[in-house]
């Protein structure tokens, strides 16, 4: 008990500590594809990887997504995701909830909660090619529990802004950009704590109509140079599988998406060196499909 209870402190408390608020991805379909999906993004999902993606869908969609970080037993993950188009030319809107939490015997250590807001639109797209700019508003509400002598000890709340862009060439290449935190949010009261900040950049080619690659390099203000790889292929109509691979740390992924009228199930995993292997599955519901 003592040694599993340790486990927990380790995890729960440093990992939150050192990337509160980061590092949790919703799309299944972007963790099969080792999350190179800042060029690829197109789905209830794209607030997480560049919402300029947004524009690129017309259609109104649900989506409900979940993950045991790490197969930890500890850790919860749940995310909610919507998309509605506007009329003509105004693009699309997204709606994105995440809750994140660390609990132990009945107790909850400490809770994540996040509401982002998207609006994705094109500023070209003609035969030739388009150009689609994003924004996410966010709100990040993070709590802590209770000592073991029983005091509260508080929680606190910062808005968050990021922008992407997104340039497609002849229905083939794409390219993305996505800024994260671009106002530098900090939550905290007395001391307070700086939310991560990252640059990616992404490019993708469909050599195939039902061949995706992609690349992504991906740099925060406080870990190195992160490049990740994808390929998604379109075995039939109703099912893709997906492949991918990153550094630092070295991982590898892979997964699978089946859908019949509208209705999407999705399976994905990343493993870690050193960690167990994350599982993420994700339901969604695309009218119109």
């Amino acid at each position: 008990m003592k040694i599993k209870l340790c486990i927990i402190l380790f995890f729960g408390v440093n990992l939150v500590w050192a990337g509160a608020f980061d590092d949790r991805f919703p799309s299944v379909r972007a963790t099969g594809m080792s999350n190179a999906y800042t060029a690829v993004a197109d789905d209830e999902w794209a607030a997480y990887y560049n919402p300029a993606g947004y524009a690129r869908t017309d259609q109104i969609g649900v989506a409900f997504s979940y993950q045991k970080p790490f197969g930890l037993s500890f850790f919860n993950n749940y995310f909610l995701g919507a998309t509605a188009p506007l009329p003509e030319k105004y693009g699309v809107v997204g709606l994105c909830l995440e809750t994140f939490g660390v609990e132990y015997d009945g107790n909850t250590m400490s809770s994540e909660y996040t509401a982002i807001v998207s609006h994705g639109f094109f500023l070209l797209n003609d035969i030739h090619g388009s150009l689609s700019i994003g924004y996410n508003l966010k709100y990040y509400h993070w709590e802590l529990g209770e000592s073991v002598d029983g005091m509260e000890l508080g929680s606190g709340g910062a808005f968050g802004m990021d922008l992407g862009l997104l340039a497609n060439i002849y229905q083939r290449t794409y390219i993305g950009l996505f800024a994260y935190n671009l106002n530098n949010p900090a939550v905290g009261a007395v001391t307070l704590r700086d939310l991560p900040r990252r640059i990616s950049v992404g490019l993708a080619y469909r050599p195939l109509t039902e061949l995706i690659t992609s690349i992504n390099l991906n740099k925060t203000d406080t870990y190195d140079m992160q490049m990740d790889c994808g390929i998604e292929y379109r075995l039939m109509s109703f099912l893709s599988i997906r492949l991918g691979a990153g550094t630092k740390p070295n991982r590898i992924s892979a997964g699978f998406g089946v859908n019949y009228r509208g209705i999407y199930i999705d399976y994905g995993f990343r493993n870690h060196p050193v960690l167990p292997v994350t599982h993420q599955f994700s339901l969604s519901y695309r009218f119109g499909d």
